[in-house]
């Protein structure tokens, strides 16, 4: 059985990666993920990301062409798993328009740091801001 202080410890990469990743550096990638971390956004599941770089390059494109503000709705643990809902809202610079997309994302933990993770959305919600 985990001890809670470990879960805890989870529960704050976790939450680190979920508030904060257009904010974080390549470097930060690489404290919170494992070096063979598996990142995969299911409704693309064709293009898992490996490894921090990997996940990094994936998210930060949208760091230049958005503002994104993200909320976390729940955010459980148990063992080494840690479940993540989220409200992300994306809005293009000089665009009163705000899109909201929830996610959830599933994350294993290994040794401190993000061993698998994958975000599960609605594609439908994503594909008309995207484009």
């Amino acid at each position: 059985m985990m001890n809670q202080g470990t879960q805890k410890a989870n529960l704050v990469v976790v939450r680190r990666l979920c508030e904060e990743w257009p904010k974080l550096t390549r470097g930060d990638f690489h404290e919170l993920l494992a070096a063979d971390c598996v990142y995969i956004n299911v409704p693309w599941s064709g293009h898992p990301r490996i490894g921090p770089d990997q996940a990094y390059d994936a998210l930060s494109r949208y760091r230049s062409g958005w503002r994104v503000e993200l909320h976390i709705v729940h955010l459980v643990a148990e063992g080494d798993v840690v479940l993540a809902e989220r409200l992300e809202c994306f809005q293009k610079p000089g665009d009163t328009t705000v899109h909201d997309l929830y996610v959830m994302g599933a994350f294993e933990m290994k040794d401190g740091k993000i061993a698998k993770w994958r975000d599960y959305f609605d594609s439908r919600h994503v594909d008309p801001f995207l484009d």
